[in-house]
């Protein structure tokens, strides 16, 4: 499987990791899979409520399901295919919370993937060559493994993919209105002890919402 990101989509995602490059950052890829070709397009990009330190993000449990709601009203074609965030001045890899994350994306949707992102360098020099990111997934055989990647310049869809993405400039911001400070920052350490903290643990909560949406929204 290859990957296909549409300009607009990139751009919003980079405008987020930009705003904030000493933290993490993380949203939600919109696009579709298709499969004569096998290439997973991603042509948007949506956000929400968050907690976030240099070396953790976590997105809010309401803020994917209200996601999926708002793609289902206002992208119709188009789905959640996986997740982005920023890994600012530590290099691009999945940590074991990043792995747990894009495990559960997966059960939820096959061919989700991760876009990670890392901003710091690019912040500070202004310099292309030194922004960085790349697509991993989990393999059968539970490896991480990075997807290709290409930036799509096909002219239909990137007209189409940006009228689409033009209709909200600024990164989509979904407010839960609920306040996430509750919620307890997980470390590595619970990973290896087998404690998950709270915020991973309620990502089934989250998954779970989702699944009465995946019949309508993904072909």
């Amino acid at each position: 499987m290859r990957t296909r990101i549409y300009p607009l989509a990139l751009g919003k995602i980079i405008k987020h990791t930009l705003i904030d490059p000493n933290n993490e950052v993380a949203g939600l890829l919109v696009g579709k899979y298709i499969n004569k070709s096998d290439v997973l397009e991603i042509w948007d990009a949506i956000t929400g409520d968050q907690k976030s330190t240099p070396g953790f993000v976590y997105l809010h449990e309401d803020t994917i399901a209200q996601a999926a709601e708002w793609i289902l009203r206002n992208r119709p074609g188009l789905y959640i295919v996986g997740w982005y965030h920023s890994h600012p001045g530590f290099s691009i890899f999945l940590s074991a919370i990043d792995l747990e994350t894009q495990k559960r994306y997966q059960m939820f949707y096959p061919k989700a993937v991760a876009l990670v992102v890392d901003p710091l360098k690019y912040s500070q020099s202004g310099r292309l060559s030194d922004l960085k990111f790349s697509v991993f997934r989990i393999n059968k055989r539970g490896e991480v493994v990075r997807v290709p990647m290409s930036i799509g310049i096909q002219r239909h869809k990137l007209l189409e993919s940006t009228l689409k993405g033009i209709e909200t400039m600024e990164l989509k911001y979904i407010d839960t209105g609920r306040d996430i400070d509750e919620y307890e920052i997980p470390v590595e350490d619970d990973l290896e002890e087998g404690r998950i903290s709270s915020p991973l643990s309620s990502m089934v909560n989250r998954f779970n919402k989702l699944r009465k949406f995946k019949d309508k929204f993904i072909h």
